[in-house]
């Protein structure tokens, strides 16, 4: 199993990043990962529901909200996803270092398959998400730095 962990520095509030991080909304304005995401079911109750991802490649996924902790956590595992992965989970940390800065921390998780060719799938795919992290940080971090002011 591939684990992959980034971290960054926001100068905002925990609960301003938390927020931003899980408004829908907002997530094409500073999420560099999806094309397209769609909610599954009721959206009304966060934590069991399901979300489909499309990114710009065409790599699909469905993932379900297994633990939420607002605003410290939001936890994703996936239900269904691309031919190369078995298991996919992922888990955004966000910690107030001070009133007016956060630790967001990203965590995903992953084994590839088939079994006999994880040897050379996983490091492949660890280092393709790894890029996104850092992509994905970056993006909330200037997101939340630059609107910070503006109410959500």
């Amino acid at each position: 199993m591939a684990l992959i962990e980034r971290r960054t520095e926001i100068a905002a509030p925990a609960d301003y990043v938390y927020a931003v991080s899980q408004d829908y909304a907002v997530r094409y304005d500073w999420d560099p990962f999806p094309e397209r995401i769609e909610m599954v079911g009721d959206a009304a109750a966060p934590l069991g529901s399901e979300v489909r991802v499309r990114n710009k490649f065409g790599l699909r996924m469905q993932v379900r909200f297994v633990q939420l902790k607002p605003p410290g956590l939001a936890a994703i595992a996936m239900v269904r996803g691309p031919w190369f992965l078995e298991k996919f989970a992922g888990t955004w940390i966000f910690q107030a270092l001070d009133p007016q800065r956060t630790q967001a921390r990203f965590r995903y998780s992953l084994r590839a398959r088939p079994r006999w060719l994880r040897w050379a799938i996983e490091p492949l795919a660890a280092r393709y998400f790894d890029a996104v992290v850092r992509r994905r940080l970056a993006g909330l971090k200037t997101y939340c730095e630059r609107s910070r002011e503006t109410p959500l």
